[in-house]
């Protein structure tokens, strides 16, 4: 394409031209700080309005350079990319791999090269049909086959992790991608990038069920899982001084060790995954209870989903906890509590905890939704509350949760269990009135 009727201005940074005989000129500067040319149409005819145009253009994308500001159209990825520059410091580890992974595997593949001015109520509703059927459609399910093909590597030694995806997203985990986005362009719009918040809400599920149940484990699922770890940690051991034939080797057993003391931990200190995972040996006090009893306090980081706070576990920790510094190499202080024998956090748990549960017939829950290592927080509530006794309140501080989130989800003690409280007794000197205490 040749310039027509060129004229070169600003010692060569603004160029003035018409193209293919047209008689609109276009311009084409030349802005130092921005690496391409900017190239628009005048939409004038007459040179006078074409030149005042492009000097004001020239001077606005200068001034934009100078203070950092955006050249061209924001698109969602890059209102992505400097609001996370600029929330770095200010998101714990914890939140920042939850909003991180979301933007990863939903938002941006949606919304990331959408231009700011499209993104309205029409394109979010759009994007929730597309992000509750994500699993279910055939990009998604080629993704899950393809993870289950998936080889560890010297660069990734764990497989990804979507064996457990849900094919349709619970309305918790809807509300708390709303979140995200929401503090995205919630951001964008206080600092002028967007004219106007579209709305986000997510449709609501309708499962027909009402509030969800978590899926723990019934005591006598419970006790035959670990009973089912004890024998599985035995298996291929020498007996008696002699080594076993068959059987997993050295390292194996050293692994089924391993997760045999995290699943009975989980369960017995209702930590959340990514809490034990940064647990370190410094993180673990002792304490001495007013009955006299001897306790471990857990304390749990900041960065980790709720903050930090103290964690009273079972009695039966600190047993736990010497089995696994008897079995560990790194017992340092800032040495990692569940570590692999190089002593990197590990993180692989689940699938291996599924496969157990596969095999013992335990997967899924009685109302048929699988049960995965978050299960053992889950039934660490349940037991306290249908065996321990604690009030909402209490156990709502030890599991760094709120009493309103614990009724909700954990208040279904079968009433068989307190018939003696339901039943109560008909006191004599209230039979006229009829009232059961």
């Amino acid at each position: 394409m040749a310039y027509e009727n060129k004229h070169v201005l600003r010692d060569g940074r603004i160029v003035l031209y018409t193209r293919n005989g047209g008689g609109i000129y276009h311009v084409r500067l030349s802005v130092e700080g921005v690496s391409d040319y900017v190239v628009k149409s005048t939409k004038h005819r007459s040179l006078d309005r074409a030149r005042e145009f492009a000097e004001d253009l020239y001077d606005d994308l200068r001034y934009k350079v100078r203070h950092g500001e955006e050249i061209g159209a924001h698109s969602f990825r890059t209102i992505w990319d400097r609001w996370l520059k600029a929330h770095q410091d200010s998101l714990s580890l914890h939140r920042k791999r939850y909003i991180t992974g979301t933007a990863t595997r939903y938002l941006l593949p949606f919304l990331g090269q959408k231009v700011v001015g499209e993104i309205n109520d029409k394109l979010i509703a759009q994007y929730w049909t597309w992000r509750i059927s994500y699993w279910r459609s055939e990009e998604g399910e080629a993704k899950i086959a393809k993870a289950s093909r998936s080889r560890t590597t010297a660069k990734r030694p764990y497989k990804q992790k979507l064996g457990n995806v849900a094919k349709t997203p619970s309305q918790k985990t809807l509300d708390m991608e709303r979140t995200v986005l929401g503090q995205v362009l919630g951001w964008a719009h206080r600092n002028g990038m967007i004219n106007r918040l579209p709305e986000l809400k997510p449709p609501r599920i309708k499962t027909g069920r009402g509030v969800e149940r978590r899926p723990a484990f019934e005591l006598e699922e419970w006790k035959s899982l670990y009973r089912f770890l004890r024998e599985w940690v035995r298996e291929g051991a020498p007996q008696d001084g002699i080594s076993a034939r068959k059987g997993p080797h050295e390292l194996h057993r050293w692994q089924r060790e391993l997760l045999r003391n995290y699943v009975v931990f989980m369960c017995s200190s209702g930590l959340r995954p990514n809490e034990a995972r940064q647990l370190r040996w410094r993180d673990v006090t002792n304490h001495q209870d007013a009955k006299g009893n001897a306790n471990v306090i857990l304390h749990i980081a900041p960065d980790t989903k709720t903050g930090a706070r103290e964690c009273v576990p079972l009695r039966n920790v600190p047993m736990l906890l010497e089995r696994l510094k008897a079995s560990s190499n790194h017992t340092q202080p800032d040495d990692l509590i569940f570590c692999n024998q190089k002593g990197e956090a590990v993180d692989n748990f689940g699938k291996t905890f599924k496969s157990i549960l596969k095999k013992i017939g335990i997967l899924k829950s009685r109302f048929g939704k699988d049960r995965t290592i978050y299960s053992l927080r889950h039934t660490y509530a349940t037991f306290r509350i249908r065996y321990g006794g604690l009030e909402f309140d209490d156990l709502a501080s030890n599991m760094g949760t709120s009493p309103t989130i614990l009724f909700r989800h954990y208040r279904h003690i079968p009433n068989p269990d307190i018939a003696d409280k339901l039943g109560g007794k008909l006191h004599a000197d209230q039979s006229r009135k009829g009232l059961y205490l």
